[in-house]
Formats: structure tokens, C-alpha cells, sequence
């Protein structure tokens, strides 16, 4: 039985770290048949490191003190690059979500290890069979804690919101964490001295639980800074929205002063060439209110003709193809403000062409099998420069730079999709891809 419980015991670490990783898969996107590949993966990852772990050469290499420092980097890499690899099995993360989860993970299974060395090292006690209680106890209770706490509280809306800066000083800090400790640990354990040793212990312990407190409070500032920016951006918005109200108004005023001369003059006697003359120039400017961009969806309507009477003022076509059947699952809300923001900043982009005949706004929305695409594009003029994927804006003001497109990049992501921006041959485009649910065939 010993044995058994000592070859077991040669898996644990690779065993805690998988679990530190499923924690971290939970709140995440997620791929098709999650649980088959959960257990698929793991039982192939504890079969290889069964027999790894436990041959000879590996633990010549691990329990050698003259490869103290080389055997904890590489065992730290390995199953670095074996929690990388699990959590991309099952979850369509991003390389920079993966590098997140597996420091993290690495962190909590630190965490973990440390805490059940030092309870070894405090109460009496003593076999493998005491070693496997005290580690069936404290490792669920802490990974719960963890996931309760921390974990769900930085994931949000299955996908992990990181900044380079965040993502960088986490992992950096947390690899140097888990080398010192393990070296110092390894180091202090053969010689017996338990007093270092049990500092080590709660030193690591410290450095996880702050690690991961720092996380979650970042997490909190970011999304208060996201709050203030986005009040910020509405109230910004508002104004805009009184500006165009404004604007339309004087449109109107004009439309409705040309129609108030145009009936007066058919009621002038007057040729039938100079009638039919008139007539054609007031159903011009009754077109407007015709339905020109009429739509079976009412936040795709409403976005065309907000800014119908701006765009004709300033010479400007919208081409619109859409599927509008295909919108069904996108809140009309969303839908709105992903159309208004990405319109208008199409239109800011067609309104500095001298050439009236180049400001054409081409709006597409179509099925692709289970993905519908949202895609806008226009042409352009001058040299666009792009900063962590977004054009910077060539305003004077640039206070509220970037926050319509960080908005339409935040809606995609609420749909588990995303937003691409590309400029070519001066053309620039925007395309928003979003997974059509099941349940949703149109």
C-alpha cells in the first residue's frame, strides 16, 4: 500500500497544477465537450507523468543537490508549458490569457503546497497515508476560496481583461516567486534546518496570497477607471447627439423652407416642364422621409437614419446589404451603439475627402455558417497610425480617442466574439465577428 501511495505521491504536483488550471477554464469561454476534454487530457498528461516522475533519472536529477537551481526551472517550464497547452484545449483563450491563467495557477498551486508543508511541519504526524489526508483536506478548501474570491472576480464575461503592464509584473513576479522558493526550500530541507524551512513556507504563502490579492484589486481599478471613462464617453456622446439634433434641425428648416417655395409655385401659373420640374424637387426632398434606408431591424433603422439628413447635407452614401434576420440574438441596444459608433466614425473618415464621389460608407451584415459579420468600411485620406490595434485619432481633442471603437470591442467580446480593424490601399475597415448562438437559425 506504501507502495502505491509513494508512486501516487511522485504525481501530485502535476496533479495540483491541473486543478489550479480547471479553476481558471471554469469561468472562461469555453469549447465544445469541456468535461470530455478535461478528463481526456488529464488522464494522458497523470499517465506520462506517472512514469516520468517516478523513474530513476528523474529523480536522480530532482534530489541532487548540484541541480538544485536547473531542476526547478525546468520542472517550473514544463509544467508551464503543460498548463498552457490544457487550457487552450479547452478554451479559446488569447496567448496573452494563456501566460495569465498559467502564472496564476502556478501561483494558487504554490499557495496550496506551501500551506500543506507547513501544517507537515507543524502538526504531528507522519506516514504517506497522513500526507494524502492532509492534502485531501486543504487542497479543495484553498482552490474553493481561490475561485470564490479571486478567480470570478477578474474573469468577467469569459474572458480574462489584462493590460501589458498587468500581464508582464504578474508574471515576472510570480516566476521569481516560485524559483526562490523552491531553491530555498530544497535547500533548507535536507540539512534539516525546520526553522528556515517553515519560514520559506509562509514566506511563499504571503508573496501567492498578495500576488493574487494585487489581481483582484486591479481588477476593481480597472473597472472603476472603465466606469469614469465611460460616463465620460456618454456624456461626451450626449453632446454630440445635441449637436446632430441641432444640425438636423437647421436641415429641416432648410428642407421645409425649399418645400413652402416649391408648392407656392406650382400654384403660379407656369409651363408643364417647369411643373413637372417642381414636382421632381419635392419628392427629392420628401425621399427622406420615404424609407430610404428601411430595415427589418429596428436598432439598424434607426442608426441609417440618424445620420441620413448629415450624410446628405455632406454628400455621403451609405450602401447597406444587411441579413437582418441573423440580428435576432444581439440586443438591440448593443446593436445600436456598435452600428452608431462604427457609422460615425466611417462618416468622420469620408467628410475629409475632397472628392464627393469617394465619400461612400459600405455597410455589410451577413451569415458566414455560425458566425455573423458586421463589416464597415471606407476610404480615406492621409496616413493612419495604430496604437495597441486602434488608429490614433488626429483630433485636436483627444480626451475620448478610441472610445467608440473600444465600445464596439467590448460588445463583441460580451458575444464571445471580436472586432478587427484593418487599413489597405487606402480603405479602411472594420469588422466585428460575433458566434451565432444554438437555438438561433434564421
Amino acid at each position: 500500500m506504501s507502495g502505491i501511495l509513494a508512486i501516487i505521491r511522485g504525481n501530485q504536483y502535476i496533479t495540483e497544477i491541473l486543478g489550479a488550471c480547471i479553476l481558471f477554464i471554469l469561468p472562461h469561454r469555453k469549447r465544445e465537450f469541456l468535461w470530455p476534454r478535461v478528463i481526456s487530457f488529464c488522464v494522458l498528461v497523470e499517465t506520462v507523468s506517472l512514469f516520468i516522475m517516478n523513474s530513476a533519472w528523474a529523480k536522480a536529477i530532482w534530489q541532487s543537490p548540484a541541480n538544485v537551481v536547473a531542476s526547478c526551472i525546468i520542472f517550473i517550464m514544463v509544467f508551464s508549458l503543460v498548463s498552457a497547452m490544457f487550457i487552450a484545449f479547452c478554451c479559446p483563450a488569447s496567448w496573452k490569457e494563456l501566460v495569465y491563467c498559467v502564472a496564476l495557477s502556478l501561483c494558487i498551486q504554490h499557495f496550496s503546497s506551501a500551506f500543506q508543508l507547513l501544517l507537515l511541519g507543524l502538526v504531528p504526524g507522519s506516514g504517506l497515508a497522513y500526507d494524502f489526508i492532509i492534502e485531501f483536506i486543504t487542497v479543495p478548501v484553498i482552490y474553493f476560496v481561490f475561485y470564490r474570491f479571486s478567480i470570478r472576480r477578474i474573469c468577467e464575461n469569459g474572458v480574462y481583461q489584462l493590460d501589458n503592464l498587468r500581464l508582464t509584473a504578474a508574471t515576472c513576479l510570480i516566476f521569481l516567486v516560485a524559483a526562490f522558493t523552491s531553491v530555498a526550500v530544497k535547500g533548507a530541507y535536507p540539512e534539516g534546518d525546520r526553522p528556515l524551512f517553515l519560514f520559506c513556507q509562509i514566506y511563499e504563502m504571503l508573496c501567492c496570497f498578495f500576488l493574487m490579492w494585487i489581481q483582484v484589486n486591479q481588477k476593481q481599478a480597472l473597472d472603476y477607471q472603465h466606469e469614469l471613462d465611460m460616463q465620460s464617453y456618454v456624456q461626451h456622446m450626449g453632446y454630440e447627439q445635441l449637436e446632430n439634433s441641432r444640425q438636423n434641425r437647421d436641415l429641416l428648416t432648410h428642407l421645409m423652407h425649399d418645400l413652402k417655395h416649391q408648392i407656392a409655385g406650382m400654384l403660379v401659373p407656369q409651363s408643364d416642364a417647369q411643373r413637372d420640374d417642381l414636382l421632381q424637387q419635392i419628392e427629392q426632398n420628401l425621399m427622406l422621409y420615404d424609407g430610404e434606408y428601411w430595415m427589418k431591424n429596428e436598432a439598424l433603422n434607426t442608426a441609417l437614419v440618424e445620420r441620413s439628413l448629415y450624410c446628405r447635407e455632406h454628400h455621403i452614401q451609405i450602401m447597406c446589404v444587411a441579413d437582418c434576420e441573423s440580428l435576432q440574438f444581439v440586443k438591440t441596444g448593443d446593436l445600436y451603439l456598435l452600428l452608431r459608433n462604427g457609422l460615425d466614425n466611417a462618416i468622420e473618415g469620408v467628410c475629409q475627402l475632397e472628392n464627393p464621389e469617394r465619400r461612400v460608407v459600405d455597410l455589410k451584415v451577413y451569415r458566414w455558417e455560425r458566425v455573423l459579420m458586421i463589416q464597415i468600411q471606407n476610404p480615406y485620406t492621409g496616413r493612419l497610425v495604430f496604437r495597441n490595434g486602434l488608429p490614433r485619432t488626429t483630433k485636436a481633442d483627444s480626451r475620448f480617442h478610441g472610445y467608440g471603437l473600444k465600445l464596439i470591442r467590448q460588445i463583441a467580446k460580451k458575444y464571445g466574439g471580436e472586432m478587427t480593424v484593418n487599413a489597405d490601399h487606402q480603405t479602411f475597415s472594420l469588422r466585428v465577428i460575433l458566434p451565432i448562438p444554438d437555438g438561433n437559425d434564421a
